[in-house]
């Protein structure tokens, strides 16, 4: 079974919630991407055919790399904390120049060591050159409930994907980026918001974000502010877009 997989994206029908309606919005049209865990291509195929980027993959799992292939990808297949792929990249952008996009949805923690590949990315990133990336929160509040209940089991999917090698919060990664020469352009997350029913029953019913949009004129206003001040609690995937510091800038 291919993991990471879909036909295509219809970006008018995604929600709002939704990561990859956030991260894809923070792509510049006809910019050049470099897609490291790009699977199947799905979100590759969506910038090159609707925002006009051209777009070079790097996928681990053999036959999602081949799926991406087939749409007309230019794929590594591989690991990017290898020296075998990372020469290939190299050898791409001393021929066809430095990326304008950095684009890792959901992959920085599957890597053993994300500190190393920040920095050696940037050897790829062109001057003004953007990142964007995203990952898990493992401060969500169901990871806190398993947690005072003693639990931590791996799953199949989510937070607790059995192949996660390393977990954030949105602090621990926004510090981390900053470790790494990067300063922070624009932040999204999605979230699951907490509810009694949801607690108990594991059924969403009046969560607090519910009842707020309901109040007239300002019920959206004051949802958006409380899912902001929340977010540590509720969010449970979440994005950067980020640039090298001018001073770390080579």
């Amino acid at each position: 079974m291919i993991k990471y997989h879909q036909d295509s994206i219809n970006f008018e029908a995604l929600k709002e919630n939704n990561i990859d309606r956030i991260q894809l919005q923070m792509i510049p049209a006809d910019s050049r991407v470099l897609e490291i865990g790009c699977a199947t291509g799905y979100l590759a195929e969506y910038l090159i055919k609707e925002k006009g980027c051209l777009v070079t993959g790097v996928e681990l799992v053999p036959e999602q790399a081949e799926q991406a292939i087939q749409r007309g990808i230019d794929v590594f297949v591989g690991a990017i904390d290898t020296e075998k792929i990372q020469n290939y990249i190299d050898r791409e952008v001393d021929s066809n120049g430095r990326f304008d996009v950095l684009f890792l949805s959901q992959v920085i923690e599957h890597i053993a060591d994300p500190k190393t590949i920040l920095l050696r990315i940037q050897d790829w990133l062109a001057p003004d050159a953007v990142l964007i990336i995203s990952t898990c929160n493992v401060a969500h509040w169901k990871s806190r409930f398993r947690l005072l209940s003693g639990k931590w089991e791996y799953e199949e999917y989510g937070i607790f994907d059995k192949t996660h090698l390393r977990f954030f919060t949105i602090k621990s990664f926004r510090e981390l980026l900053g470790e790494c020469g990067y300063e922070i352009l624009d932040f999204g997350f999605t979230f699951e918001d907490i509810c009694p029913f949801k607690v108990l029953f594991d059924k969403r019913i009046l969560a607090p974000s519910d009842l707020l949009r309901m109040i007239p004129f300002i019920g959206s206003d004051l949802r958006k502010r409380y899912t902001n001040r929340m977010k540590n609690f509720i969010a449970t995937q979440f994005v950067f877009k980020a640039q090298i510091t001018p001073e770390n800038r080579s």
